[in-house]
């Protein structure tokens, strides 16, 4: 952990500290949750890190402070002076609420060096506790942008939208939009037809072929649950979507590996997608498909 003031709490433990308000405030975040919900929140690289440290950027990265030209350090502490200018963080004598008691972690909750405004502290700590998540990286000719969905109990769901430029957008879907709302995501022109037959082939030829060759977005999704974790890919050429099987992640892989590949109608993108989205028993798809997602 970098020493930001939300890091510096937890530097004496693994677990972050949470506290009562913390949670509290990740609760009214996912009960906001939406059919084709509006962005909750939005915050930079820079914000991410003067909050929460540098390790909360190291899954989902940080394009904007990965330039070299950029000064991370400075840019996150300019950063959380404009947060503090805002009235979303207070520094913590001027704290307006209690914390309650510790959830995880260790401290004393009230040396605090900062309070985030509630609904920003509900998104910080919903970042750190999923209990699932399904991560779609998708490079244009534009660059690279990341679509990732944080899963919960009781379907709870929270949506991080990453741009090229380093700009992280927060909402709360559905559960039975996030299949739909990836599916428009790595198939930004809408260029799937019809379901073709799948084929085997290895991994190399799957992702250097004449389609590949084509290829106008190419996507990586993972999804990883209860340490576990499937990948696929998915290829949008000019005529049509491609989805690529790769399995479990894990070491073992080589490009000489046999993969499942098929060409897929939308309805086949979604339900692909679907598969993929971790959920537990009770929480399986209620058979309404969505019809939200965000824009290419």
């Amino acid at each position: 952990m970098s020493d930001t003031p939300q890091a510096s709490q937890q530097s004496s433990s693994t677990e972050p500290m949470i506290t009562q308000r913390d949670m509290l405030g990740a609760m009214e975040v996912l009960a906001g949750a939406g059919t084709e919900p509006e962005v909750l929140i939005t915050l930079t690289d820079e914000e991410l890190r003067g909050l929460d440290g540098a390790s909360a950027l190291a899954l989902l990265g940080s394009p904007y402070l990965d330039q070299d030209q950029v000064d991370a350090d400075s840019a996150s502490a300019s950063a959380l002076r404009s947060l503090t200018a805002r009235g979303l963080v207070r520094p913590g004598g001027e704290s307006v609420e209690e914390e309650g008691e510790l959830v995880s972690g260790s401290g004393d909750p009230s040396a605090r060096p900062v309070q985030l405004d509630r609904r920003l502290a509900g998104v910080v700590t919903l970042r750190r506790i999923p209990e699932g998540m399904i991560t779609t990286t998708r490079a244009l000719n534009g660059g690279s942008t990341t679509l990732a969905h944080y899963l919960f109990p009781r379907r709870g769901v929270l949506e991080e939208y990453v741009t090229v430029d380093g700009f992280h957008h927060f909402s709360v879907p559905e559960v039975d939009e996030v299949a739909e709302r990836i599916r428009k995501f790595t198939d930004p022109f809408g260029v799937a037809g019809e379901d073709g037959e799948p084929t085997t082939t290895t991994r190399a030829e799957a992702v250097t072929g004449p389609e590949a060759a084509d290829a106008r977005a190419l996507s990586v999704i993972t999804s990883v649950a209860e340490g576990e974790g499937r990948q696929a890919t998915v290829v949008a050429t000019s005529d049509r979507v491609r989805v690529i099987d790769d399995g479990a992640v894990g070491p073992q892989r080589s490009p000489q590996d046999q993969v499942q590949v098929s060409d897929v109608s939308p309805e086949s993108l979604r339900s692909a997608i679907d598969l993929l989205v971790p959920r537990s028993p009770e929480e399986e798809p209620s058979g309404d498909e969505g019809t939200g997602g965000p824009g290419a």
